[in-house]
């Protein structure tokens, strides 16, 4: 639910020009509060509580504690009567509410008492300090931007650029990520000096001092649980994320994920579940529109589908800028017009995200593990390079041949099996080296700022430090953790390999690439998105499942065995029609945009291997395909957000 925004300042025109770009995530109310040293704003999506007694920015009796808050908690009801038999008394039945006075009650540490997913901030006028949190897994968006003086938050970055001093600067070493992995992981943006709160952390300013802070984490797993207890957790998660005065629905694909999540909510309930499915009427062997059919059919659910047709090339351009950054996997258009569908009928709505990373879902963990048989074996790189392609096939269940760009990678992948983590993303990106070296230019001498113009921009205070190198700015907050020790996140004493990998997705693709589009595409719409496999406890207690069980989600299945119809067709990744977009839009767009002209004005990318892309995708249709919608978002929202 909801949009926040914010700054260390008052200006009440700025606060509502924030807000106001936020409208889509909250349709149903506004509320501003501004004060010496504070502006905090709020678009409302009512889910709990409708009545304008949750109206936002929210206050304590004497109005010492202000909130701005987006999302869910999902145990305010245990918490609210904790706080009632200490003394404190409710006006609301909201959780907000509840958040307002557990400050009061626990302070800083009220984080640590909740299950749900949130982005809040609170103003404590009394002590003059701003208290930011993000819940545990970062289901739901936090962005900030600080020069050591002026500090703006929001949930959303198009609200943070409403400051007209923030400069629009393009992160190259985050472009350089996202161009291989098609997601930008850890706190960095696209935009240089506007970051993200990482999940499970809080902020805290005061005296123009900002302090970051990790309040969770998965702890190291002991692999001795036998995935007894995952039914129980799911359901209890389901049941909890049921509660709203609002209609609620669940997507629906032909998984075991989305499956599960019906099946349990058919169970809760007493009416049928309203379910959503989308497809694409384009390679029946693996579009999903059937399978979720016989699932709704089992269930007896109020079923509804959508079919994505028509053109692309006028929806994307619309779409980033509801995700505020480039995407570069084309999910991001069923996702959206699936959200419009079931915005027609519910308010909220449940999705199996998340369970890849608890149960080991993901291909590339297969992929990885098949691999490790050969590891040190010698001379597995040039056996890989003489290897038929078809014969390397074999390593992916993909519904298509990796092709030759394919083969590259895997050659890669192949000879850095020793390096693990280096092996691992080899694995994971779209892009081999070799592309990266030819592709990628170095920035220009003349594209980047001169240094005291960077100074003027960023406004750096006494203590805070500014730096430009290879057109990248960086700021170092006081009291911040060193970014190398944020990022590290393939760990050796997570035990075994897949426990490593899954962290590691945990921590990265998770909140950046998954919950990322779940947010932007139900929020696009104006509707909640919740996702019951990510109810912490569950997380936790997947965490210690022991490896054997977590392969191919083995405990997951064994789970649901009495839950939902048993089938054994064969799993595939969701399918996208790449082929004919490309045949149909995505080459003419890409023929159109990147001329050498504007490619040379631009200086991201070398021009003659760039073409490549295009010209030779019918070589290699998985990965240039991927590349080439990867590349063709960048461009779109370059001139969306940079170029205005």
């Amino acid at each position: 639910m909801c949009g926040i925004c914010g700054f260390n300042w008052n200006n009440q025109e700025l606060i509502k020009s924030m807000s106001k770009v936020l409208e889509h995530r909250g349709p149903d109310g506004k509320g501003h509060y501004t004060n010496k040293g504070i502006s905090l704003g709020h678009r409302r999506l009512s889910i709990i509580d409708l009545s304008s007694a949750g109206k936002q920015p929210m206050t304590n009796e004497n109005e010492t504690i202000w909130i701005t808050y987006n999302g869910e908690i999902y145990n305010f009801q245990e918490l609210r009567k904790i706080l009632e038999d200490k003394g404190h008394r409710f006006k609301s039945n909201t959780d907000t509410e509840v958040l307002v006075h557990g400050y009061e009650e626990w302070g800083e540490q009220v984080v640590e008492k909740l299950n749900g997913m949130f982005a809040f901030a609170i103003w404590d006028d009394v002590q003059k300090k701003l208290f930011l949190a993000r819940d545990h897994l970062g289901i739901k968006p936090l962005y900030y931007y600080w020069n050591g003086k002026e500090f703006v938050f929001a949930s959303e970055i198009k609200a943070i650029l409403q400051e007209p001093s923030i400069p629009r600067i393009v992160n190259r070493t985050a472009a350089n990520k996202y161009f291989s992995l098609r997601y930008i992981p850890g706190e960095d943006t696209l935009f240089a000096g506007i970051k993200k709160l990482l999940p499970g952390h809080t902020a805290i300013l005061q005296k123009n001092n900002l302090t970051i802070r990790q309040f969770w984490d998965l702890p190291i797993p002991q692999n001795k649980y036998q995935g007894k207890n995952v039914k129980n957790l799911l359901e209890d998660s389901v049941k909890r994320r049921l509660v709203a005065d609002v209609p609620v629905g669940v997507y629906l694909s032909g998984g075991i994920d989305s499956a599960s999540l019906v099946g349990l909510a058919s169970k809760l309930k007493s009416e049928p579940i309203k379910t959503f499915s989308v497809g694409f009427n384009y390679n029946d062997k693996v579009d999903e529109l059937q399978k979720a059919g016989k699932i709704a059919q089992h269930f007896q659910t109020d079923h509804h589908e959508i079919v994505v047709e028509g053109s692309i090339k006028e929806l994307l351009p619309k779409i980033i800028w509801k995700l505020d950054m480039p995407h570069g996997d084309p999910v991001v258009v069923p996702m959206f017009r699936l959200s419009e569908l079931a915005s027609q009928k519910v308010k909220v709505v449940l999705s199996g995200e998340g369970a890849d990373e608890l149960f080991g879902g993901y291909m590339q963990y297969k992929t990885f593990q098949k691999a490790q048989k050969i590891k040190y074996l010698p001379f597995k790189k040039i056996a890989a390079q003489v290897a038929p392609v078809k014969l390397l096939d074999q390593f992916f269940d993909y519904p298509s041949s990796i092709g030759e760009k394919g083969k590259e990678k895997l050659v890669e992948f192949f000879g850095n099996l020793k390096d693990e983590k280096k092996a691992y993303l080899d694995l994971v990106s779209t892009m081999s080296n070799r592309d990266q070296k030819l592709l990628l230019n170095k920035i220009p001498e003349n594209k980047t700022p001169h240094r005291s113009k960077l100074r003027n921009i960023f406004n750096v205070c006494s203590g805070s430090k500014a730096t430009a190198s290879s057109g990248v700015l960086g700021l170092s907050q006081t009291n911040q953790e060193e970014p190398e020790k944020q990022t590290d996140y393939f760990q050796q004493r997570r035990k075994p390999l897949l426990n490593r990998m899954l962290y590691y997705d945990t921590k990265t693709w998770l909140p950046n690439y998954v919950l990322f589009i779940n947010d932007r595409m139900t929020m696009a719409n104006s509707i909640e998105g919740r996702v019951p496999f990510l109810d912490h406890r569950l997380v936790e207690y997947a965490n210690q499942i022991h490896p054997e069980l977590k392969r191919n989600k083995l405990a997951l299945r064994q789970a649901m065995r009495n839950v939902i119809p048993q089938h054994k067709t064969k799993k595939h990744a969701f399918f996208m029609p790449l082929d004919k977009w490309y045949k149909e839009e995505l080459k003419g767009m890409a023929e159109e945009m990147f001329t050498p002209s504007s490619v040379k004005e631009r200086g991201y990318f070398n021009y003659h291997h760039l073409r490549k892309v295009w010209e030779n995708y019918p070589q290699s249709k998985l990965l240039y395909g991927k590349q080439l919608f990867t590349l063709i978002n960048f461009e779109l929202w370059h001139r969306k957000f940079i170029d205005q």
